[in-house]
Parts: structure tokens; sequence; C-alpha cells
């Protein structure tokens, strides 16, 4: 490595990281400050009569704790549907060589250039044929069939690094196709599931779009939706809405924070050779 590029790398990954951290960091500082605090003139981070009021104010006499569980319920059930569906549609696309398999990885990676919201009418009368509008299930559903085509291209890519070594042993044994996934390639790639399902977690936390429109009930609400009305027509409490657009975070950043090890093994994980 030559001489500099230690240093210029390190200040680029810093500054990279200011450019994240620095909103989180203003949000925290609103959501401490009394009502007068959010238009004070010049702006201090930490003003006048900052203190926790606005987070007891929120958590106590509000309902985003509601909002919060029902985000943690969706998301925990979507994730473990899309992995139930993507795993073996994945090591399928991985391992068997069938008619009109290209053709259907080429369905995978088209699907995943098309935005939900293009296809918000859609959904939505197939969700109200179900019977399934204003649920936690037909969300879940509908998050699961999204994210499914992403899922299992990731997860193939995980499946193809697998030496084929393990699959000719597991057959000369006499596993089957079950077996062999159960037993040998998931504790294998078991970084790479646990990234694809971090991931996952995080994008059905934060999906704001398909949630508004498929839930009307105050009650079922998910953070992203709770939050939204917060929002009022006349005034907005924009240090309540900072506190707990701050509690909303702190799920997705403590679950980072905890499984970080998981996720950058499953980045990784792509460099096994056979």
């Amino acid at each position: 490595m030559r001489r500099g590029t230690r240093p210029a790398q390190t200040a680029a990954l810093l500054a990279a990281a200011a450019a994240f951290l620095l909103p989180q960091l203003w949000l925290a500082a609103i959501s401490l400050k009394p009502k007068s605090g959010v238009y004070e003139y010049p702006p201090r981070w930490i003003g006048r009569g900052s203190s926790l009021a606005n987070y007891g104010f929120v958590l106590g006499d509000t309902q985003v704790p509601w909002y919060l569980w029902n985000s943690a319920k969706v998301a925990a059930a979507a994730t473990a549907l899309t992995l139930l569906g993507g795993i073996p549609a994945a090591f399928v696309l991985s391992r068997e060589r069938f008619r009109s398999r290209g053709a259907l990885l080429g369905a995978l990676l088209a699907v995943q250039m098309v935005s939900p919201i293009v296809l918000l009418v859609p959904i939505y009368r197939m969700v109200a044929g179900a019977r399934l509008i204003d649920t936690h299930a037909g969300l879940v559903i509908v998050y699961a069939a999204v994210q499914l085509p992403f899922t299992a291209w990731v997860l193939k890519n995980f499946f193809d690094a697998l030496p084929p070594s393990l699959f000719e042993a597991a057959a000369l044994d006499g596993a089957s196709r079950a077996r062999t996934l159960v037993s040998i390639a998931l504790p294998i790639v078991a970084p790479g599931l646990a990234a694809t399902a971090i991931f996952n977690l995080a994008a059905y936390w934060s999906e704001f779009a398909l949630a508004l429109v498929l839930l009307d009930s105050q009650s079922r609400f998910t953070i992203p939706v709770g939050l939204f009305s917060f929002q009022s027509g006349y005034e907005t409490e924009w240090q309540l809405v900072a506190a707990a657009s701050f509690l909303g975070l702190v799920p997705v950043m403590a679950a980072f924070v905890f499984l970080q090890r998981f996720f950058m093994a499953g980045l990784t994980a792509g460099a096994v050779k056979g």
C-alpha cells in the first residue's frame, strides 16, 4: 500500500460515518428539547430545558409502544416467511439444472427492478379480494412476496460458493436433496443467511407505503405509519416526532450492533473456495 493511502482512506471513512451519524445525533438532540427549543435560533445541540420528558410522554401517553410491537411482529413474521420460501428456491436455482433456468433467473432480476409503489393498486385489489385488508397477515404476505426474488437471488450466490464435492459426497451417502440442504448446506451458509435476514428485517421495519395503504386501524399501525399519524394539519409537535422517531431507530441500530459479527461474516461468505 502506497504511503498516504491509509490516511486518505481513514479520512474518507470518517467523512462517510459523519454523513450518516450527524443526522441521527441531531434527531436525538431535538428529541430532548422542549417545544420552544425546537425553534430556537441560532440552533444549539443541547438547549436550555433539555430533558427526557418527551420520551416519557411518547412512551406513556401515546401508542408508540404499540406501534413498535406491531413492527416487531410484522418484521419477524415476514422475515421468517421470506426465508421459508427463499431458501429452497435459492438452493434449487443454484444446484439444479433444468429447462428455462436462465429465463427464471432473468425474471428474478427483472422483478427486483419494479418498485412495489407501481403495483400498489393491483396489490390492494388482491389483498382486498382475500379479505386481508387492515390485517398484519395481509401485510406479512405482501412483504414476503415483494422481497422473495431478492432473497432467493442473494442466497443463490451463497449456495453457488459451496464446493461441489460436498454435494457429491452427500449423494454417494444416499442423502436426499432435503437432507443435503438441511444438514450440509444450511450450516455452512449460516452467516450469509443471517446477513440476508438482517437486511430483510431492516427493510420490513422501515417500510411505509405498503403499510399505509394496507392498514386502516391505528391499533395495527407499524412504526413508520404511526409516526406519520403524529403530524397534524395545523401544528406538529416536532420534539415528540423526533423522540418517537429515535425510538423507532433504536431496535434497528441495536440489531446491527449485536449482530454485526454475523452480518460481516455473511458479506465475506462468498469467498469460500472448493
